[in-house]
């Protein structure tokens, strides 16, 4: 697969606001998980990284799949007759974190870090949702079992990021190189974040992994620019899919 098949977004080099200020987020301050997991909020520098403007499709996924053969427990169960028609332009769902590796090793890109996600999601200005600070609505975002399946992914302009990159809340929760760790209550690496500490090792296959963007089931205080969660890596689920940045 060409680099050139994704539809890349330039994020430029500098720095952004990581994490949550309690103060000004009055959903996180109610949740004992931002304050446990969220803060403080910090200034990360980044350069600059090309990151895809929507996460991984089902069309791209095939292709892959057509090219490598590669062993995807739920091609039977899901793709039984082939790409479900209509869903072509649909994020890919039902795939581990070693699943999305795979696509990655084959394509020649790189699943994000936890703060390129987070930086593509937000900006520079510290918003709460990628589309800005007002609270989420129907026409920004599909979340909260309303439409009860994924979109396609270019369906909410409204809510594209402060860069213009589509489907940074809702639709599908996103696989992160990042790790969590081993703790189910807290993350291994506490902010600050420091890309050098450890926390993208992509050599270990059990520990769990960032996941990040919540999904189409799931309530607006999870889709939160901020928010992050883990996932066991060979976890597959229909809301859990990836999207990935230039190697």
């Amino acid at each position: 697969m060409l680099l050139d098949s994704f539809d890349w977004i330039t994020i430029p080099a500098g720095l952004f606001w990581m994490g949550t200020d309690l103060r000004v987020d009055n959903v996180a301050a109610d949740s004992d998980w931002a304050k446990q997991v969220e803060v403080p909020q910090h200034e990360v520098y980044l350069p600059s990284y090309q990151i895809s403007r929507f996460p991984v499709t089902n069309v791209q996924w095939a292709q892959f799949l057509a090219d490598t053969y590669y062993p995807w427990a739920d091609l039977q169960k899901l793709w039984e007759h082939g790409l479900p028609e209509g869903q072509e332009n649909h994020p890919i769902t039902w795939v581990t974190w070693h699943d999305a590796i795979a696509f990655c090793d084959w394509a020649g890109v790189r699943l994000p870090t936890d703060a390129q996600w987070e930086k593509a999601a937000r900006g520079t200005d510290k918003r709460l949702y990628p589309w800005g600070n007002q609270p989420p609505t129907a026409q920004l975002a599909n979340y909260g079992n309303q439409v009860r399946h994924t979109t396609a992914v270019n369906a909410y302009p409204q809510g594209k990021s402060y860069y213009g990159v589509f489907d940074m809340a809702g639709n599908a929760w996103e696989w992160i190189s990042t790790i969590w760790g081993t703790d189910t209550d807290r993350p291994d690496f506490a902010y600050p974040y420091q890309a050098d500490d450890g926390r993208e090792n992509l050599d270990d296959p059990t520990t769990l992994r960032i996941v990040r963007g919540g999904g189409w089931k799931y309530t607006p205080d999870l889709i939160r620019c901020a928010y992050h969660d883990w996932n066991k890596p060979d976890t597959r689920g229909s809301g859990l899919g990836f999207r990935v940045v230039a190697a």
